[in-house]
């Protein structure tokens, strides 16, 4: 007598899991059979003539606009520049898109004809609804060609500008705007061609027709539905994991509330103490040339340091000290701001986009360094830690309480799509928020002014001026923000928006400075760097809630 082994735990687990799913694939086999025959028995009792009519009135409207005013919906929806359309009529794709609506417009109207006709019970009707089914086929076909293409093209024209990401987002949408007009479509497409149709309008097909073998194909699953209904759930689970779940991940949900400190009375603003710099004698230097009466000395520029010398004589050097009675916002000794949240806790919120070290110096021991010396400056709540999303989502934040303020740097190339560029330019024109961006080396500041030009074209980089109220409150920088590293330059730039930065921009790595151990500047340095992150803060934090709330 053999003996068996007991399996091991891991076989057991991998065999339980097996039993699950296929009770879980046969129920859901089960519900699906059901819902179809629901479906079959609810609509058998709709006559086909309020069948067929209501279809063929539906796609008479999807072909009628697609005629009238989709062009113009297309460029609207998918934001095309005047470059992009040059790029498609060169590819030759808007003037087969001009034939396409002539086509689609004649389709149209045999639809609307088809429509009515679909009431009267004789031959030419179900003539007129298969001519009409059959060439919005044909439309609806070309279109998905127009869509396919024109992201290629386009990526192709200018790689730069439209790149994989923005092109496969259109794929994707596209598609799934082509999917809604696919199911009404076919409905109608197969069911003007069954035997009870045919009957219904006074014709007697001597063979099957077409449509009965579809829909007895359908329901046996052909001569092999061991593989036919795997095809099925391969094609769904698919679409499940490719398309509905990626789509539900990013779209649904809400991000949590944004809370701003709440306080009350009026804004603090510290004092300022001026130290000037002491100038240093220099002894006088007599040179004795023994073949003249004249004593004379002609110094070099590198030994006499003149412009050095002239810095220092007008050069004074700032201490800022902050007021203990006062905090940033319109708080008093409270600190905070009237319309803010109790007990909010600050967060520091950085934007992912791909291409780029998005997460360069992220978290404990790096930014996360800022918010806490920005609780100890201002004694206000801090979150546990920081935080990033993707840039769609700062349009899940409940209303008028978004992010004031969102951190962006890196050391790479940043590619984001068109739907993320009209997030950003949403986010801060219309949302009141603030693009807080630091520049981490590398080919950060091309990428960064580019993507700043494709969201904010009408604008144009300003130098911030020293006494910029920014600089002001609640720290005090005369001489603008401190460039350390200055990757791409020595003064702090911004985009301006009706008298309001949307956008500050520091070329000089002011997160490595954030960092612990500073990066290897001093802890003076160091401390700059934490002050005018808490300016930037407190600054944009003064704007939303003007914007939103008055404060």
């Amino acid at each position: 007598m053999i003996r068996r082994e007991p399996d091991s735990p891991t076989k057991q687990a991998i065999a339980l899991a097996y039993r699950v799913l296929g009770k879980v694939h046969a129920r859901t086999g089960g519900a699906a059979v059901w819902a179809l025959a629901f479906a079959e028995r609810t609509l058998g009792r709709v006559p086909w003539s309020c069948r067929l009519g209501s279809l063929a009135a539906v796609l008479a409207v999807g072909a009628i606009y697609l005629s009238m005013f989709g062009q113009e919906w297309l460029i609207r929806s998918a934001e095309l520049t005047a470059t992009d359309i040059e790029a498609l009529e060169s590819a030759g794709l808007v003037a087969f898109f001009g034939g396409l609506r002539l086509l689609a417009w004649g389709i149209g109207w045999v639809l609307v004809l088809g429509a009515v006709a679909a009431f009267v019970r004789v031959r030419l009707s179900a003539l007129v609804l298969r001519i009409g089914a059959a060439g919005f086929a044909v439309v609806w076909g070309f279109f998905l060609l127009v869509l396919v293409r024109a992201p290629s093209e386009l990526f192709a024209a200018d790689a730069k500008m439209f790149d994989k990401y923005t092109r496969n987002e259109f794929w994707i949408a596209g598609t799934g705007l082509w999917l809604l007009g696919v199911v009404p479509a076919v409905l109608l497409l197969l069911s003007v061609v069954l035997r009870s149709v045919s009957e219904f309008y006074g014709g007697r097909p001597r063979r099957v027709p077409l449509g009965d073998r579809i829909v007895a194909n359908l329901k046996t699953h052909g001569k092999d539905p061991r593989f036919r209904t795997s095809s099925y759930w391969s094609g769904f689970l698919h679409l499940l994991v490719l398309v509905i779940v990626p789509v539900c991940m990013r779209s649904c949900g809400m991000e949590p509330a944004y809370g701003v400190p709440k306080g009350s009375g009026n804004p603090v603003v510290q004092m300022v103490k001026i130290r000037r710099i002491k100038k240093k004698k220099k002894k006088k230097k007599f040179v004795l040339n023994m073949d003249s009466p004249i004593i004379f000395h002609h110094p070099k520029i590198d030994e006499s340091d003149i412009l050095k010398q002239v810095e220092e004589d007008t050069l004074d050097t700032y201490v800022a000290s902050s007021l203990q009675t006062g905090k940033p916002g319109k708080g008093g000794g409270r600190g905070g701001w009237p319309s803010g949240m109790e007990n909010a806790r600050v967060r520091f919120i950085r934007l992912e986009y791909r291409g780029g070290d998005w997460d360069q110096d992220m978290g404990v021991g790096a930014d996360y360094n800022l918010l806490i010396q920005f609780r100890k400056m201002t004694n206000f709540k801090i979150a546990d830690n920081t935080e990033h999303l993707s840039i769609l989502r700062l349009r899940r934040f409940p209303k008028h309480r978004g992010p004031p303020f969102v951190f962006i740097t890196g050391s790479g190339r940043i590619s984001v799509t068109r739907r993320e560029i009209k997030t950003l330019r949403w986010y801060c024109l219309e949302e009141g928020g603030m693009i807080f961006a630091d520049n981490g080396g590398g080919t950060f500041n091309s990428s960064f002014r580019s993507l700043m030009r494709r969201c904010f074209p009408e604008l144009d980089w300003v130098d911030i001026a020293s006494d910029d109220i920014i600089y002001r409150q609640p720290y005090v920088f005369p001489n603008g923000a401190p460039p350390l590293w200055h990757h791409s330059g020595n003064r702090a730039l911004g985009l301006k928006h009706n008298g309001r930065w949307i956008c500050f921009y520091h070329q000089g790595d002011v997160n490595d400075a954030w960092k612990t151990g500073h990066s290897g500047v001093s802890e003076g340095h160091a401390m700059q760097a934490y002050r005018l992150g808490v300016n930037v803060i407190n600054y944009s934090f003064n704007q939303y809630m003007r914007i939103h709330y008055g404060d």
